[in-house]
């Protein structure tokens, strides 16, 4: 069997496996066979991005339906061939190409835009909570108008909607010159729809919103109650979708919850993709924390990636607004970055609920488990006092600010990596055991009431 039949055999067994045609589309589908030998397949993306999926999500699928086939343990590379372009949308091909336009049109292009080029799909981090609305992101550059039209991100404030939003506009402007790329908030089309009205000009409001391949509306839900902004939003949205041209919008809650938008423009929200994005779990918290580290060029140290990640979870804007405050309190007072300074820095961030004493949380998972404070500390390795011992580790890390040495204390003077794997255990177990998780929640409730 060549390479080639092998990848034919193969993609049926992986898109059962990965679920999800959108993720199928968007990583795999314009995927390349470039050699199989010694036991090594080697496919090439156009895309970083897309490799770097691949290889964090997708590696060990491939490497399974691969080696089930051959019988024999098969290793995937990838690597990146830019000359494996996706192809340009349909949309666009009465529209004259421009392969060599410079790079500061691009970026007048951007500015023209509304668009912050500093937002790219490429500085976007990715994990569980926002896996599906950054594939989909991607589908929509490689695809415009041809499979999610319209694009509908919801979340609460401050997740990456606006991010992953003008990352779209950036990338697609970025392949496809030409295009026309429109981003714009709710409240900048209804304020621009009103001046146009008062100066007698509707139909340039129309041509500045219609003339678009792409349009990007942030924040849509403060259309709610607005009944000329929605009569104009729904035509101007009619006009775009029957050109097929790709829409985008984002909002605080999905179409179904916006219940004083008109029912005929939530329908039409609901015709393409409608995908969320949710709080960030530990792992992509961190993850955030690093990207921003880097961006300021500053080594930060994992205890205080750490000591930031399990005590900000509310969004994104608020954990980097932590890690800026601790790096500018360094610089203002000249004194390394350490985990006092980070204390210190953030006593007005961290909220005041989550100083709960050990022994408070200890007798709370006693309480709940109708087990002895005693056998919680205690060193017995029963199944049913190990659990309640280790989410008291892991309350006790996540709701104080102890470190891992000063909790290993307060359960019998353990050894301190003792409690870093009980911590860790029950931080990987709550993403897929729902009951636990369900119990750690009322148990925190239960210590932090308001």
């Amino acid at each position: 069997m060549d390479k080639f039949e092998l990848w034919s055999h193969a993609k049926p067994y992986i898109i059962k496996e990965i679920n999800s045609e959108v993720l199928y589309n968007t990583y795999l589908k314009d995927s390349v066979v470039v050699s199989f030998e010694n036991n090594i397949f080697t496919l090439a993306v156009s895309l970083p991005t897309k490799k770097n999926m691949i290889m964090i999500k997708y590696k060990k699928v491939i490497e399974d339906c691969l080696s089930k086939i051959t019988g024999h343990k098969i290793t995937l590379n990838v690597i990146i061939n830019s000359s494996n372009q996706a192809p340009l949308s349909s949309v666009n091909v009465d529209k004259p190409v421009v392969a060599e336009e410079k790079k500061e049109n691009i970026i007048h292009k951007i500015n023209n835009s509304n668009l912050n080029e500093k937002y790219t799909l490429e500085n976007f981090v990715v994990g569980k909570s926002n896996s599906y609305a950054f594939a989909a992101a991607e589908n929509v550059v490689n695809f415009p108008a041809q499979n999610n039209n319209p694009l509908f991100i919801y979340g609460k404030s401050g997740l990456g909607k606006t991010h992953l939003m003008q990352a779209i506009g950036n990338e697609i402007l970025k392949k496809n010159p030409h295009m026309n790329v429109l981003y714009v908030t709710s409240e900048k089309f209804t304020n621009d729809m009103i001046t146009f009205m008062k100066e007698k000009n509707m139909e340039e409001f129309k041509r500045h919103y219609r003339n678009v391949d792409v349009l990007l509306v942030d924040d849509v839900q403060f259309i709610e109650g607005k009944d000329a902004t929605q009569e104009e939003f729904f035509y101007t949205f009619n006009d775009l979708h029957m050109k097929n041209k790709q829409i985008v919008l984002t909002s605080d809650r999905k179409p179904k919850e916006l219940i004083t938008l008109a029912e005929r423009l939530r329908t039409r929200f609901e015709w393409g993709l409608t995908i969320d994005i949710s709080l960030p779990d530990y792992e992509t918290r961190v993850a955030i924390l690093k990207k921003k580290a880097e961006s300021f060029n500053i080594d930060v140290d994992d205890e205080i990636l750490d000591y930031i990640a399990q005590r900000i979870n509310s969004n994104v804007r608020e954990l980097e607004g932590a890690l800026s405050t601790v790096i500018s309190y360094a610089g203002i007072s000249h004194k390394e970055i350490d985990i006092d300074l980070a204390e210190y820095a953030l006593a007005s961030i961290i909220p005041d609920e989550i100083k709960l004493t050990p022994q408070a949380i200890i007798e709370a998972v006693s309480e709940f488990y109708n087990i002895s404070v005693e056998d919680i500390k205690g060193a017995s390795r029963q199944k049913e006092l190990v659990l309640p011992r280790h989410v008291a580790m892991y309350l006790c890390k996540t709701l104080t600010d102890m470190n891992f040495g000063t909790i290993a204390k307060v359960f019998s003077n353990r050894d301190r990596t003792t409690v870093m794997h009980g911590v860790d255990r029950i931080m990987k177990n709550i993403q897929t055991d729902s009951n636990l998780k369900g119990e750690i929640d009322f148990i925190t409730k239960d210590l932090l009431p308001n």
